[in-house]
């Protein structure tokens, strides 16, 4: 018996490349989360590698998902191992 396997490649857009493409400023992406201060966002919008990054507790990880129509996804804010090359 053989099997088909299939690779799948998933994408995960960052918060940062999402708002980017938004033409929306940090400020106006922290209002229409309902996040009190601008600066959660921004260490939301961090690279991965910087050690001021943060990342979204799940009440706000939902409105995430929910404000980029699942593009921006909990995977977003993680390094996975295939991504450390």
């Amino acid at each position: 018996m053989s099997l088909n396997v299939k690779q799948v490649i998933v994408f995960c857009m960052t918060l940062d490349d999402w708002r980017n493409e938004q033409g929306w400023s940090k400020s106006l992406l922290a209002r229409q989360l309902g996040v009190p201060q601008t600066i959660t966002v921004t260490r939301w919008c961090h690279s991965i590698d910087d050690p001021r990054r943060s990342v979204p507790n799940s009440h706000y990880m939902q409105r995430i998902i929910d404000l980029t129509d699942g593009r921006v996804t909990p995977n977003s804010f993680y390094a996975l191992a295939n991504d450390r090359g």
